[in-house]
């Protein structure tokens, strides 16, 4: 694979995660490494100290493991960026639209989205796929302007894909939820609601995801994350202080639902043009740890109404 090619895609997906691209220096190292160059071979080329293109390079291996969701370090960092093209090309291969002629072959379906910006014409869906059948009834919603307006900031403009909302049982989370889906719809391909309340096992959650996403699909694809990526997504897991012990530190969980979060993790490291939303009681112990090491991660405590509740009671 042309070395170019590697570093343009690389390129794309830093611009995508973190709204930068790789500098000159950043592209050297990379095409220093590719061609089997120590640090400082890279540096003397570049003009630089070998202590400067060792730091530099430290950062950039950082900034690749949290754009692709693997370790990434000099000596497998060739063979990482392959992979995760790769990978990309294949899942993108069964979601765009090949111009045959004067006609097209849709092979992901009707519903294939535009890489359009945010908040574009080009970006709307009048028509999303939505499941709500797991959903609470909207029977109330008190005043959460702010808040609305820091859950839409995150997924239309800072493109977060993993968000969490949590507080008291009964604080309005599902409410909020509700209110936020009602006025970010048109944003998205496909919207489902699900609940954890029965605690399902995640294979089972991903059966049923699977079957929703499919609908407009002639080939079924592989993973979540590859209907994440052919499709704009939204998934709301409410309930999800169910799959965590009781009686314990906030957030751990039961006894063989380990791997949701490995899942969650996943979902936020992954490249892809998708949301998950976390409703819970609770917020999963490694949010924390995600949201200071990946931008593409977000929670909102929510808190009570405060000067909003007095007058709701008057």
């Amino acid at each position: 694979m042309d070395i170019q090619e590697v570093i343009k895609w690389t390129d794309e997906q830093v611009l995508f995660n973190t709204g930068k691209r790789l500098d000159s220096l950043q592209k050297s190292i990379l095409e220093g490494v590719w061609q089997h160059q120590n640090y400082e071979e890279i540096a003397k080329n570049n003009l630089r100290s070998y202590d400067h293109v060792k730091k530099e390079a430290w950062k950039l291996w950082k900034l690749l493991s949290d754009v692709i969701g693997e370790d990434v370090k000099k000596s497998n960092v060739c063979s990482l960026l392959e992979q995760a093209e790769l990978s990309n090309v294949s899942s993108v291969l069964d979601c765009v639209q090949i111009g045959v002629g004067n006609g097209n072959i849709n092979i992901c379906g009707e519903n294939t989205r535009s890489h359009s910006p945010p908040n574009s014409p080009q970006a709307k869906n009048p028509s999303p796929i939505i499941d709500l059948t797991d959903a609470p009834e909207l029977l109330s919603f008190y005043d959460r302007t702010s808040e609305l307006s820091t859950l839409k900031e995150w997924i239309l403009q800072a493109r977060a894909r993993l968000i969490t909302i949590y507080g008291l049982s009964g604080i309005g989370t599902s409410a909020i939820a509700l209110k936020l889906i009602s006025q970010i719809k048109t944003e998205f391909d496909y919207i489902i609601w699900r609940s954890l309340g029965d605690t399902p096992t995640l294979s089972t959650l991903q059966i049923e995801l699977k079957q929703f996403f499919s609908q407009l699909q002639q080939t079924p694809l592989p993973t979540i994350i590859d209907y994440f990526r052919c499709a704009r997504c939204l998934v709301i897991l409410d309930d999800v202080h169910n799959i965590f012990k009781t009686r314990q530190l906030a957030g751990q969980y039961l006894a063989g639902y380990e791997d949701y979060g490995k899942f969650f993790k996943q979902i936020a490291t992954s490249s892809h043009q998708s949301c998950l939303i976390l409703l819970s009681w609770d917020k999963p112990r490694e949010i924390a740890t995600l949201e200071a090491e990946n931008r593409s991660t977000r929670a909102l405590h929510l808190k009570g109404l405060e000067e909003q509740a007095t007058e709701i009671l008057k």
